[in-house]
């Protein structure tokens, strides 16, 4: 079997960045970090799941991977099954943005469109797995204990910060960032940004009522664009016992977040990244918090 240690590709132990200029833009009263996931190997915090994934199938000795995604897991998990010399099968919402699946396809990922939303794409990746010798992988129970290293990394980092914010989709890297804090001293506030027209956790947070799904999920995020998320009812109870909150964000606050971190810091990330900025611009927060944003993947990844 292959060296389980040669799959890695660099992941983890990204920086950690002051925004100086942002924090003087909106007048923050206390500091504004940056943790840059996009600088992981494929350009997004994926890279922490698909590598234990990856492992996890050459244990079990399967032929490949298979999930569902919208573009940043495809790229991940290819990139890793490519070091790994394993088959990578990714279901994935028709319109995804070309420059993610450009990403997955030359690591030599097979593609499959699927003709409805992710919600959909995981149900069609679950099929496909039962009827082949392949590894189901996505946000489960094993990626999210492997993203607990991001967790870890804050919880050592040699800075003071009481809240970090993270974009939701399904829930997962959220609660996998808290659960890295466990047994690690005091856990800052755990707070979630949704885009609207795609935030069931808002909703029932905001409700402080049940998730209800929401079957056309809209928004400019794709990474976000998620209806029915698999780990909604343990983010709401992260958010509880940090004392935390969800927070909506528009296209447009989203988009004008995505200028301001390029243009005022240098730093260009994806959609659903950026809306971690712009749950700060909407005046929900305390500014005298210390904040760390998490910014999941780079803006290179949605260019078509």
């Amino acid at each position: 079997m292959k060296n389980l240690k040669s799959i890695t590709l660099g992941e983890g132990n990204t920086p950690l960045i002051r925004l100086f200029n942002i924090e003087k833009l909106l007048n923050w009263q206390g500091e504004i970090w940056a943790k840059a996931e996009c600088q992981n190997p494929t350009g997004s915090f994926k890279d922490r799941g698909s590598v234990s994934e990856v492992k996890e199938a050459l244990k079990q000795k399967k032929m490949g991977v298979i999930c569902a995604s919208t573009g940043n897991m495809a790229a991940s998990l290819a990139a890793y099954t490519a070091k790994a010399n394993l088959k990578c099968l990714v279901v994935v919402p028709k319109n995804t943005p070309s420059g993610k699946l450009k990403q997955a396809s030359v690591c030599g990922a097979e593609l499959i469109e699927a003709d409805g939303n992710y919600d959909f794409c995981v149900t069609r990746a679950k099929e496909i797995a039962e009827k082949e010798n392949l590894l189901l992988c996505g946000d489960y129970e094993l990626r999210r204990t492997s993203q607990r290293s991001l967790g870890n990394e804050l919880a050592e980092a040699k800075i003071k910060f009481d809240a970090f914010i993270t974009p939701v989709g399904n829930g997962t890297l959220g609660c996998a960032i808290i659960e890295g804090f466990v047994g690690k001293g005091k856990s800052p506030k755990f707070i979630g940004v949704q885009g609207q027209g795609s935030d069931p956790i808002y909703q029932a947070w905001k409700h402080k009522s049940e998730i209800t799904q929401i079957n056309n999920p809209v928004t400019i995020a794709s990474a976000m664009k998620v209806g029915d998320p698999l780990d909604g009812k343990l983010t709401l109870d992260w958010i509880k016992k940090t004392n935390g909150q969800m927070i909506s964000v528009s296209d447009k606050e989203i988009i004008d977040a995505q200028g301001l971190l390029a243009i005022l810091e240098g730093t260009y990330v994806e959609t659903s990244a950026a809306s971690t900025l712009a749950a700060l611009t909407v005046n929900n927060i305390n500014t005298k918090l210390n904040v760390v944003l998490i910014l999941t993947g780079s803006g290179l990844k949605e260019n078509n």
